[in-house]
């Protein structure tokens, strides 16, 4: 190892084992900040150790991170160990020198190592030479060092390499982490942008089945077969249709627009049979035109901490798929606690589904709409949305149905 041609800062202001930073709380949180402990070897990082041992004719070298007891390889060279234990690493008395490399030219000859395991046995280290690896916040995280079973220094120009290639680490360690936060950020578009469609797919599906009832209202009304009494009820009913899809429009904004700044769900205490109650009231219309009979069952106390928006989609999406299916029948909401758990069901005594039918209501790659009892029509994404949003509350769903008997949708959320 060919001796340099300035002499160094010489440091002696350590004692074995190294001593730990006042700001190791801090350095820790950025060394985490950028994930690189215990990830795989990289071709780039491997590059490094190589170079850095050809240049200063080391046979060994190292990128290490420095945790909270453990000194962990990033990428090494002649080192058969993956890393060592914080309180023998010459690496740790690199975070505290004051100079820009700290260099050990014999460690057999210092007091500080003469008797460190890594000197007396493997890898027999004689000499070291270690520069930081500094952060853009100035945080230490690490070193890149050299290393000899024979005691020497290094040259000026040595040093120099070193220090270029230390900063070159950062760098790469800036440039993943960078792309990890644009692929965080790419996939939160992504996600955005299937959100903003499913928005739309839910605003069409929950809105057309509402405006279609006030419109066969009015088209009756046009007609002029209704007599003035009829024509006055089902006019009001209209006004309330209105009314109540006014605000559903309002819901699905409302909740829409938290969705796209991704505050995700909002967790309350709900009174479930209000919730059931004021769905009713939102179906009258429709019901009424399919002579639908609708029943509220569930537990007068019965409370749920969940999205009150996320609940009423759910029921406003099975209680029109039950209207939808059904003709002079009955629509029945039940809830109650069981257990651990709050089940809800939606039943109807309406036309049901076959096994085969009942397979498919789920599959979001095949679904298909079933024109309803009065040939109402659909997108068919009503369930598959339904089944998403309960998955999203940590919930359950199951389909009970038989042909000509009616169907029950079984809802399971925690309690």
């Amino acid at each position: 190892m060919p001796k340099k041609k300035e002499p160094l800062k010489q440091i002696n202001l350590f004692m074995v084992p190294p001593q730990i930073p006042s700001d190791d709380q801090r350095r820790l949180k950025e060394l985490y900040r950028y994930q690189v402990l215990d990830t795989p070897a990289e071709d780039e990082f491997d590059d490094v150790v190589k170079l850095a041992a050809m240049i200063c004719q080391a046979p060994m070298a190292l990128i290490s991170l420095m945790d909270a007891e453990r000194q962990w390889f990033k990428a090494k060279w002649g080192i058969a160990a993956q890393e060592f234990p914080r309180d023998i690493s010459f690496c740790g008395h690199t975070l505290l020198a004051e100079a820009e490399i700290f260099e050990v030219p014999d460690a057999q000859a210092d007091e500080k190592f003469l008797d460190n395991p890594l000197v007396t046995g493997e890898p027999y280290i004689r000499f070291y030479a270690g520069v930081p690896l500094v952060s853009k916040n100035g945080f230490r995280m690490g070193t890149l060092s050299v290393m000899h079973t024979e005691p020497g220094e290094l040259t000026a120009e040595q040093v120099q390499v070193l220090q270029i290639l230390s900063r070159q680490v950062v760098k790469l360690f800036d440039q993943k982490l960078l792309n990890r936060q644009l692929e965080k950020q790419g996939h939160k578009l992504q996600q955005q942008m299937e959100m903003q469609n499913r928005i739309l797919s839910i605003i069409a599906h929950d809105v057309r089945n509402p405006i279609g009832a006030v419109k066969s209202i009015i088209e009756l009304n046009a007609r002029k077969i209704l007599s003035q009494q009829d024509s006055v009820e089902l006019m009001n009913m209209a006004g309330k249709q209105i009314d109540g899809t006014v605000e559903l429009l309002n819901n699905l904004v409302d909740w829409g627009s938290m969705q796209m700044r991704g505050k995700g769900f909002e967790s309350e205490k709900v009174h479930v049979r209000t919730l059931v109650s004021n769905m009713f009231k939102s179906f009258e219309v429709m019901s009424s035109l399919k002579s639908n009979i609708m029943v509220n069952l569930v537990d007068e106390d019965l409370f749920v901490r969940s999205d009150i928006n996320a609940m009423r989609f759910i029921l406003r999406n099975l209680i029109s798929n039950a209207n939808k299916f059904t003709t002079e029948g009955v629509i029945t909401v039940y809830a109650q606690k069981e257990g651990q758990q709050v089940m809800v069901s939606v039943s109807d005594t309406g036309v049901g589904m076959n096994a085969e039918m009942q397979k498919k209501l789920f599959d979001g790659e095949h679904y298909q709409s079933t024109t309803g009892t009065g040939n109402e029509k659909g997108s068919g994404l009503g369930l598959i949305l339904t089944k998403d949003f309960v998955e999203m509350l940590q919930g359950t769903i199951k389909v009970e149905s038989q042909l000509e008997k009616g169907t029950s949708v079984i809802l399971y959320f925690p309690a």
